[in-house]
């Protein structure tokens, strides 16, 4: 992966910023209905969040990446599956680290997207 983000794929996280948000602050019962009504360009924007998180792209502070080594096992597997296993995966987890990936990730990629765009 490269280190930059490309327009398109800016515009992907950009365009897909407000489900992003609301998936990490979300509780179990909310995420997965979203999850589950959600358009396959969302699972696209997740795997380029959690590949970016494996190839240690996102410079995180301290705290960020405190949460986020819990779930390093987890986010590896993930950056390698295809959006509709991505999809799969996270509706029938319980609990779970995406929030805490989003959580951790999100107001790194809204810089970035901003750089960028």
């Amino acid at each position: 992966m490269s280190k930059r983000l490309s327009l398109k794929q800016a515009r992907l996280l950009k365009q897909h910023k407000y489900i992003l948000r609301k998936l990490a602050s979300s509780n179990n019962k909310n995420r997965k209905t979203i999850l589950k009504n959600a358009p396959p360009p969302l699972f696209d924007a997740l795997n380029l969040i959690f590949k970016m998180m494996s190839s240690k792209q996102l410079k995180l502070t301290e705290k960020q990446s405190k949460k986020v080594k819990k779930h390093e096992k987890q986010l590896n597997k993930t950056s390698k599956l295809s959006s509709g296993a991505i999809k799969r995966i996270l509706q029938n987890q319980k609990g779970g680290f995406l929030p805490a990936i989003l959580a951790a990730a999100l107001p790194i990629v809204g810089s970035l997207i901003k750089a960028i765009v």
